[in-house]
């Protein structure tokens, strides 16, 4: 499994040095569980490559505030995940979760 995003406001912070975290985004938990291990991609549209990602090492909920209930995800990075294309079906909003085809 895979997922894409459309990250246009640059919501990431760095915890160390290729480690990262990037949120707020609207899946559910279990979701969010099942892609630990996965590829994450940032891209700025729907149609462009990836410019950034990585693979998933883990996620929190927002515990609070106006992000409540939003899922975090923590990565590190991988210059592997940049230059990605998907096709511009499966999107939904800003996101795009799609089975691995290996």
């Amino acid at each position: 499994m895979e997922i894409h995003l459309i990250e246009n406001v640059r919501k990431f912070i760095r915890l160390q040095d290729d480690v990262w975290e990037s949120g707020w985004w609207g899946l559910n938990e279990n979701k969010a569980k099942e892609l630990v291990g996965s590829a994450i991609y940032f891209h700025r549209k729907r149609t462009e490559p990836s410019f950034y990602g990585g693979i998933i090492k883990g996620y929190r909920v927002e515990p609070d505030g106006v992000h409540q209930g939003r899922i975090v995800f923590k990565f590190l990075y991988s210059h592997d995940c940049r230059n990605i294309k998907t096709d511009k079906t499966g999107w939904s909003k800003e996101m795009k979760v799609t089975k691995d085809l290996q």
